[in-house]
């Protein structure tokens, strides 16, 4: 058995998921050519099967452990916009696992995206779109304004800026899903005045410990209460800059 398939199936024992063997397969074959790829273009800093197997891959699919995403209805999170994806996390991951499922995959950085969609030819999955382009002008435009049902963002931005840059997406009643670390109390406070603005309010929590003594993690659900003022996101970069504090 090879070592990398064996700590995906170990992984994902210690951590509580279970899944089937195809898609065990396609996880595998993904990390593989991450990992194949990464020798030569740079596309993680977790270069290890033991990292990007904790780091990644099952700190991306913790989602599918909290009790309150098991309760939610399938329709509630189709179409899903992942922002900022990198290399594929969590978007990626999603597509692999949910084929059939409209997800959309927006990575401004071309080397990454254009990997993105090597995987999406590779695993044929004709429901994936990839998007090389920065949030900030994707969110103003009509065609994607406030109308994925689910919004999602990993290693991102801080939570103020991540907000603007990802709630704007979002339909009423939809939800926006940050994953967080340590600080993630800490960021809900900073990110007050940019959550009531930009439409969005806190519905749940999760928190949990990756295995192999990786560190705690938060996810942060966000419900969409009511529409994003016209105004944001602002051009690019000034998110960034000037955070709505």
């Amino acid at each position: 058995m090879n070592p990398g398939y064996e700590l995906i199936e170990k992984g994902l024992y210690e951590f509580g998921l279970e899944l089937s063997d195809d898609s065990v397969q396609r996880l595998y074959r993904y990390l593989r050519r991450l990992l194949q790829a990464n020798r030569e273009q740079n596309l993680t800093a977790i270069t290890g099967w033991e990292d990007v197997v904790s780091k990644h891959l099952l700190d991306s699919l913790a989602l599918l452990k909290a009790p309150w995403w098991k309760e939610m209805p399938a329709q509630t999170w189709d179409p899903l916009l992942d922002v900022g994806s990198g290399a594929g996390f969590p978007g990626m991951l999603f597509a692999l696992l949910f084929p059939e499922k409209s997800i959309s995959l927006l990575e401004a950085n071309k080397k990454k995206a254009r990997f993105l969609q090597l995987i999406k030819e590779e695993e044929n999955l004709s429901r994936v779109s990839i998007l090389p382009d920065r949030a900030e002008i994707l969110g103003r435009e009509a065609v994607y304004r406030e109308q994925f049902s689910l919004v999602t963002a990993r290693a991102v931005a801080r939570l103020p800026e991540l907000l603007e840059l990802t709630l704007p997406f979002c339909r009423c009643g939809g939800f926006f899903l940050a994953y967080k670390g340590p600080q993630a109390r800490e960021e809900l406070v900073e990110a007050a005045t940019a959550c009531e603005v930009l439409g969005g309010r806190l519905h749940a929590t999760y928190a949990y410990e990756l295995p192999w003594g990786k560190g705690t993690r938060t996810l942060l659900l966000f419900a969409k209460v009511s529409p994003t003022p016209a105004q944001y996101p602002r051009r690019p970069g000034i998110p960034k800059k000037r955070p709505l504090l």
